[in-house]
């Protein structure tokens, strides 16, 4: 396995975990992964971002972790939608090289968590010309009027219209399938914003697996030892939310 690392722009790059073994070929590509971590558009949480490319690359993923553009980079202008044009660039690297990489570049999925969750949510519905095969979806963000951000302003930006940035109301058919889980007494980011979306995705008949735990507090991770930074954050129920995320990926490979 090796990490490379590709600049986007200024304030954004990504980096590949790459699984170079000799048994792989390039008439065995493999799946890929995309993870935009959480971090409320203030940083980039480390929590989801290494840990989860480690539990996907041991499953068989070739594994983005995207460090896109958040305020803690001294930015000072809206670059909401500039994010969606740091996951496009992620796309368009893996089509330009995934012969080297050992990429099926129809076989490309996109995960994201928290406010990662919202960037996630909000590029599979704006119509991108690369689309994901599938997406994943950890206690996201998915308008800015569901009860995150907690105060007003929350951006060091002024956004005139929120509504905008509200990826309920812009689910479509051509949506991807959705994996999205998310734990009731979340205070940070309320569950209403994964019960929401999940009404919005079912209105248009885009197929969607959800699974709604009691308790867990934001930004869980895996919920394991690997992405706990307090004992609350480790919760053995909510750990399985990852081997049923595989098993949907898995499924959706089929077909």
């Amino acid at each position: 396995m090796e990490i490379q690392k590709y600049v986007i722009n200024e304030t954004a790059w990504v980096e590949l975990y790459h699984q170079n073994s000799p048994a792989l070929s390039q008439d065995n590509p493999l799946p890929a992964l995309i993870i935009c971590p959480g971090g409320s558009y203030e940083h980039i949480s480390e929590r989801e971002s290494e840990p989860l490319a480690f539990a996907f690359l041991a499953q068989g993923y070739q594994v983005f972790i995207l460090n896109y553009t958040v305020m803690n980079k001294g930015t000072h202008h809206n670059f909401l939608n500039q994010n969606l044009q740091e996951v496009r660039a992620v796309f368009e690297l893996i089509n330009k090289h995934h012969r080297t990489w050992n990429i099926d570049p129809q076989k490309v999925f996109l995960l994201g968590c928290s406010a990662g969750g919202h960037l996630a949510a909000s590029y599979c519905t704006s119509h991108p010309f690369y689309q994901a095969k599938g997406l994943l979806l950890c206690y996201p963000v998915t308008s800015f009027s569901l009860g995150w951000p907690k105060q007003h302003p929350h951006f060091n930006f002024p956004l005139e219209d929120c509504s905008i940035y509200d990826s309920n109301l812009a689910i479509s058919a051509h949506t991807p399938p959705t994996f999205i889980w998310h734990t009731g007494s979340d205070l940070t980011v309320p569950i209403a914003n994964s019960l929401v979306f999940c009404e919005h995705l079912a209105k248009v008949q885009v197929p969607f697996e959800a699974h709604f735990f009691e308790k867990g507090p934001h930004g869980l991770g895996l919920a394991n030892r690997a992405t706990a930074p307090t004992e609350r954050h480790f919760v053995p129920d909510v750990q399985r939310w990852f081997p049923w995320a595989l098993n949907w990926v898995e499924r959706h490979l089929k077909k």
